[in-house]
């Protein structure tokens, strides 16, 4: 085994993230395609029976998405955890390379139980977001569907003019729009602010990979007696910038550092579609460089969301005992 530091090349989770979100376009086209049919309904045509099955199609399209979701969390989401697990090994000199660590990694009980609730949250977070969006689609086709109905009833009257409204929601353009502004919202925020689908699904799996890579770091760093780590730098130009290069306590073990918890909830790095990731590294063995990076950055901390962190010459290593007996329950959501 190695001693000391060894870096570690990044993990693009990209390829990953694609395979879902190119099911959502899927599905997306799919659904579209199914709704805008109801452009073509002739006036001899039973309104009903069209309505009930475009709602049969959405319906299918989307229990199908279901499945292909459920899947990809519990096969990705636990890969993203193995190489957390085998990236700690490597950085912190307990393996030289991703191969050799991935070997040696283990699923102990506490990394089973972090895995499964990972894989459960993300799946329902994805879960809520298109049955949100199913619950839209059918009072799209619904009030369409009574906008046809109207159509003809004022017809029957004789009366040729309509709302320009009605009339344009009835073509295949005015249909396509509504599906997109109205059909198609995964959630609405807090904030009040429209997810489309496709937006707040890609949102999701970026920030669950990243997360369940982090944690398969902290359950190792629990298991091997490894408390620190270093926040990866990219030059963010938001507020993660500031963290870069910083040493934080992965569980809460080492008192004068910043913890990944307490960073995680002030929101300001590792939030949602954050692109930082850790480093597992035993402080003992930090290089000067990144001590001396660390110490800048807490020199130039300023914020009243934390406490201040201190520099590394105040930091007291645990002893590895209390790491690896550390009963702690990691938080997921």
């Amino acid at each position: 085994m190695a001693e000391g530091y060894n870096s570690v090349p990044e993990v693009n989770y990209d390829r990953s993230r694609r395979k879902l979100i190119d099911e959502y376009k899927r599905a997306y086209k799919d659904v579209l395609a199914a709704v805008v049919e109801l452009s073509t309904i002739g006036e001899t045509d039973d309104i009903y029976q069209r309505q009930a099955s475009t709602l049969r199609q959405i319906e299918v399209i989307l229990a199908n998405l279901d499945e292909t979701q459920k899947a990809w969390c519990q096969a990705e989401i636990q890969a993203a955890f193995v190489n957390g697990q085998a990236a700690a090994l490597v950085s912190a000199g307990m393996a030289t390379t991703l191969a050799e660590a991935t070997q040696g990694v283990s699923f102990s009980q506490i990394a089973q139980e972090t895995v499964d609730a990972l894989i459960t949250d993300t799946y329902d977070d994805l879960l809520s977001a298109t049955q949100h969006t199913e619950k839209k689609l059918k009072q799209v086709v619904r009030q369409e569907v009574g906008n046809i109905i109207r159509q003809r009833a004022i017809q029957r009257y004789g009366r040729n003019t309509m709302r320009n409204d009605i009339v344009k929601s009835l073509t295949k353009k005015g249909l396509s729009e509504r599906v997109t502004e109205d059909g198609f919202v995964g959630i609405i925020d807090k904030a009040g602010r429209k997810w489309d689908l496709n937006r707040y699904a890609d949102m999701v799996v970026r920030t669950k990979l990243s997360q369940g890579h982090t944690e398969g770091v902290r359950v190792t760093g629990i298991e091997r007696g490894v408390d620190t780590a270093v926040i990866s730098t990219h030059n963010a130009p938001d507020a993660c910038g500031k963290y870069e290069g910083m040493i934080i306590s992965l569980n809460g073990l080492t008192p004068g550092l910043l913890t990944y918890e307490e960073l995680r909830q002030g929101n300001d790095v590792f939030h949602p579609n954050c692109g930082h990731s850790v480093l597992l590294i035993r402080l003992q063995y930090f290089p000067q460089k990144l001590k001396d990076k660390h110490d800048a950055k807490v020199a130039a901390f300023r914020s009243n969301k934390h406490k201040k962190p201190v520099p590394v010459k105040d930091i007291k290593i645990p002893e590895k005992s209390e790491v690896q007996g550390l009963n702690v329950e990691l938080s997921l959501s």
